[in-house]
């Protein structure tokens, strides 16, 4: 159960980790997309109502990727001091019955910290795609206001 607890924290810090990275590739693409697309448009065309939607969508864009990667307060790895002193009378308690409850215990310290990250992560999931779709919008306003 302890190693249950410590694996499924580490997929639950590997996904945070992927959806940074992929935030990072998209922030790119909004860039890139901005810089050639945004720039001939305005160059050819300037600045009309379909530019304008593809500058706020570019906006919006920048303002979710800030937000992904700025600090989310999660915590991925239980306090080893916290733990020891949570558990420490109960390990003493139960070792002249050489039991192992407290391990139990410290388990769910795992899966708690977990289902304490889970809400923070699943909301980063929707802006990440939030954020990829923001990316097809402003190339598509891109395209229309340069046609």
């Amino acid at each position: 159960m302890f190693q249950a607890g410590r694996d499924a924290l580490a997929d639950q810090d590997g996904i945070v980790t992927g959806i940074r990275q992929r935030t990072g590739t998209l922030l790119a693409a909004h860039a890139l997309v901005a810089s050639f697309l945004g720039a001939t448009t305005v160059k050819a065309k300037g600045l009309h109502g379909f530019s304008w939607a593809a500058l706020a969508a570019l906006v919006l864009g920048l303002i979710i990727a800030a937000t992904l990667l700025s600090n989310w307060k999660l915590r991925f790895a239980v306090d080893a001091p916290d733990l020891y002193s949570e558990l420490y009378d109960e390990a003493v308690a139960e070792a002249k019955d050489d039991t192992l409850g407290w391990l139990v215990s410290a388990a769910y310290g795992y899966h708690n910290l977990r289902r304490t990250n889970a809400k923070r992560v699943k909301i980063m999931g929707v802006l990440l795609t939030g954020l990829g779709v923001l990316m097809v919008v402003q190339t598509l306003f891109w395209l229309v206001a340069l046609r």
